[in-house]
C-alpha cells in the first residue's frame, strides 16, 4: 500500500512538472502578448495589464506547451482552475489534446478539471474539439461595454439621474480640475485607495486589491496604461487607469473616489473617457464579480453589449453549490 501511494504521488508529480508555470513579469510581455493580441481580444481578462497586476503572489501563472498558452488560477475560496488554452494563432494544434493535458493537470492537483472565463470563441473552439464538455454561462464574469459616446454625453432619458448627479458636483465643486495621471500623483492615488478602503466594512480583504493597484500606479508606462484624476479644492479626489483593448475599445481597469463627494464616481468616469478615450467606439468596464452593488452600479449605465464568458467541465455543474466561492454568497 505505500508503494501504491508513493507511485501515485510519483505519477502526480510527473504530471504536473510537464508545465513550467512562471509568474506574469513584465520580462514576459511580449511573448504572453505573442498569443493573446492576434485573437483581437474582445475579452479583458486575456489583457496583459489584467494578468499582472491582479495575478500577483501566484494566483495568476502561465506556461507554453506545444504552441499553446495556459493561464492557471489560484484564488482564495475558489478551487484551482484555468482558462481556455490560447493557440499560437495560425499555428495548427491539437486542440482537444490541449484541452485534455489541463484537464489531467487538474486532476492530479486533486480538484474537479474547470475553466473558467472562458471567451465564446475559445468556447465553441472548445466544444469543437470536446464535444463531450458541459458549458454554462458564467455571466459573474461578463464584461460590461458602452458606447462611447454614451458615457462621454449622457444623453438621453435613461442616463438623466447620471448627469444629475454630474451638475450636482459641477454646483459645489465649479473649480475642480481635471489632470492626467502622471507618475508624481501615484502616491495621492494610494492615500486615496487608504482613505476609500478604510471606510469600507470588507476592508480587510482588500489588501491583495491594494497590491494590484499600487502595481498598475507603479508600471503604467511598462503596461501602456493611461490613467486620469480629478481634484477638488486642491486635493487628488478621484482617480481611473485603463489601457486600449483594441483599436476601436479601452478597457478600464480601476476606477476609484471619495464616497464623500456627491457625484464624483460619474464625473470621473465621464471626465476619463472625454481626455483619455477620444478616438474609441467602446469603454469595457469589466466584469461585476457577482457583486449586488458593483452589477447594480454596472447595468446603470446601460451598456451596449456584453462580452460573455463561460465555464466548461467534464459534467454538468450547474446545480453545484459553493461553485463561485464567495461571490456566490453574496449574490
Amino acid at each position: 500500500m505505500p508503494e501504491m501511494q508513493c507511485l501515485e504521488k510519483e505519477m502526480k508529480a510527473d504530471l504536473q512538472e510537464t508545465f513550467c508555470f512562471r509568474p506574469f513579469t513584465l520580462q514576459e510581455k511580449e511573448l504572453v502578448e505573442s498569443y493573446t493580441k492576434p485573437w483581437h481580444l474582445g475579452c479583458s481578462d486575456l489583457s496583459f495589464a489584467n494578468m499582472f497586476i491582479w495575478g500577483a503572489d501566484g494566483k495568476m501563472e502561465f506556461a507554453e506547451k506545444n504552441s499553446c498558452l495556459y493561464v492557471k488560477l489560484d484564488f482564495a475560496g475558489v478551487p484551482l482552475f484555468f482558462w481556455a488554452p490560447i493557440p499560437k494563432y495560425g499555428v495548427r494544434v491539437d486542440y482537444r489534446k490541449a484541452v485534455y493535458d489541463a484537464v489531467d493537470y487538474m486532476k492530479a492537483a486533486g480538484v474537479e478539471p474547470t475553466f473558467r472565463s472562458v471567451w465564446t470563441p475559445f468556447r465553441d473552439k472548445m466544444l469543437e474539439a470536446c464535444p463531450e464538455m458541459f458549458s454554462m454561462p458564467a455571466d459573474i464574469a461578463w464584461d460590461y461595454v458602452y458606447e462611447r459616446e454614451s458615457l462621454a454625453t449622457l444623453r438621453g432619458k435613461k442616463l438623466h439621474g447620471k448627469r444629475n448627479h454630474i451638475n450636482k458636483f459641477l454646483a459645489n465643486y465649479p473649480d475642480y480640475e481635471y489632470r492626467k495621471l502622471e507618475p508624481a500623483l501615484v502616491g495621492d492615488c494610494l492615500k486615496l485607495y487608504d482613505k476609500w478602503m478604510a471606510e469600507r466594512e470588507d476592508a480587510s480583504e482588500l489588501a491583495d486589491e491594494k497590491k494590484s493597484v499600487a502595481l498598475a500606479l507603479g508600471n503604467m508606462d511598462a503596461l501602456g496604461l493611461t490613467g486620469g484624476t480629478i481634484f477638488v479644492d486642491g486635493k487628488l479626489r478621484a482617480f481611473t487607469v485603463g489601457e486600449r483593448l483594441q483599436d476601436d475599445t479601452q478597457l478600464v481597469h480601476i476606477e476609484k473616489a471619495d464616497t464623500e463627494i456627491d457625484g464624483l464616481f460619474p464625473m470621473i468616469n465621464q471626465q476619463y473617457v472625454l481626455h483619455e478615450c477620444e478616438d474609441v467606439l467602446y469603454i469595457n468596464r469589466e466584469e461585476d464579480m457577482g457583486h449586488a452593488g458593483m452589477r447594480k452600479a454596472k447595468r446603470s449605465y446601460y451598456p451596449a453589449f456584453m462580452v460573455e464568458k463561460h465555464l466548461l467541465s467534464l459534467r454538468d455543474l450547474t446545480n453545484v453549490k459553493g461553485l463561485w466561492g464567495k461571490e456566490e454568497e453574496e449574490e
